[in-house]
C-alpha cells in the first residue's frame, strides 16, 4: 500500500490506516536538515476486513515540511518504548496557511505536536504482510 496525504480528507484515509500501529520511540527520527519525520511501524491491516486472518506489516510514515516537533507524554529517553498510533489530525493555521499543526494521537495520551509547513504525508508499506495474534479492539 502506499497513500499520500495532501488534505484533510486523504489525512483522514492515512490516519484510518494507521490506526493501532505499533511503533518504538527510537523508530520515531526527525531530521532538521531535511524537515522530515519519519516513523517506521508495524500496521495493523485494517483494508483486510474482519473476514480475514488478522495481520500487520512494516510500514513507514513520512511526514515532510516539517518545521518544529513536540513531544507529550512520551519518554523519548525509553528509545525501547513501545508506543501505539491512534489517529492523525491536521489543524489549519491561518497564519501560515497552507501550513498548520499535525498531531499525532498515541495511546495513553501521548501525543506528537508536528508543524508543518503544508501538509505531505506519505504511508508506505515495506513488507509482505504476516499473521497478528489478534485484531485490535477499542472497549
Amino acid at each position: 500500500m502506499r497513500l499520500l496525504a495532501s488534505t484533510n480528507e486523504d489525512l483522514q484515509v492515512v490516519s484510518t490506516m494507521i490506526q493501532d500501529a505499533v511503533t518504538r520511540v527510537g523508530d520515531i527520527s526527525h531530521d532538521r536538515k531535511t524537515r522530515q519525520l519519519l516513523i517506521a511501524m508495524n500496521r495493523y491491516c485494517w483494508e483486510r476486513g474482519k473476514r480475514t486472518v488478522p495481520a500487520r506489516v512494516r510500514a513507514a510514515l513520512q511526514i515532510v515540511g516539517v518545521l518544529s516537533v513536540q513531544a507529550q507524554g512520551i519518554a523519548q529517553g525509553k528509545r525501547n518504548g513501545i508506543l501505539s498510533l491512534l489517529s492523525l489530525e491536521f489543524t489549519e493555521d491561518k497564519t501560515m496557511e497552507p501550513g498548520g499543526l499535525l498531531t499525532l494521537h498515541f495511546s495513553d495520551g501521548g501525543a506528537l505536536a508536528v508543524s508543518v509547513e503544508c501538509l505531505d504525508v506519505a504511508l508506505v508499506d515495506l513488507s509482505e504482510p504476516w499473521g497478528a495474534r489478534s485484531r485490535p479492539r477499542h472497549d
